[in-house]
């Protein structure tokens, strides 16, 4: 037999969990706009207006602010293993991710992807470069080890 909870509504969950959807399933900001999100969240919950996609865009961005902290609270005092990998893109841009991998306290292997960025070209000065002003920004300090490879598209 079930039970019966009383739910209260929070507009600013709301939102959140709108914003987490779009970056977890990877919508374009404009979906928020789509009338049949529209006719779904209104038959879901009538009191919540769902923001402009300029709000989701803020809010998406604010997450990911957030979301940069906490994960730079967590590599405080790691020593890092960073993997980087180089790719051209058919159009022939080149392409760089950043990785760091660690073992925290509890034993417990942890992988983040730190940064992806659009490099001039795939040469050990500029990778080097670009390695040294993503440690800088995240304020990483103990390097254990690197590892780069380079991908063919």
């Amino acid at each position: 037999m079930g039970t019966l909870k009383a739910i209260g509504y929070d507009y600013d969950e709301c939102r959140k969990a709108l914003v987490k959807m779009v970056i977890i399933d990877e919508l374009p900001f404009n979906f928020v706009e789509g009338k049949g999100l529209i006719l779904f969240s209104r038959t879901l919950q009538p009191r919540f207006d769902i923001p402009s996609r300029f709000t989701v865009m803020r809010d998406c961005l604010k997450l990911y602010i957030e979301e940069k902290e906490r994960l730079k609270r967590a590599l405080k005092g790691q020593r890092l293993c960073l993997t980087t990998d180089t790719w051209t893109s058919i159009q022939n841009i080149n392409y760089m991710s950043l990785t760091a991998h660690w073992i925290d306290n509890e034993w417990n292997l942890h992988k983040r992807i730190l940064n992806i960025f659009q490099v001039s070209n795939h040469m050990g000065e500029i990778i080097g470069q670009v390695i040294e002003n993503c440690l800088l920004d995240w304020g990483i300090d103990k390097i254990f080890n690197c590892y780069s490879r380079q991908c063919k598209l």
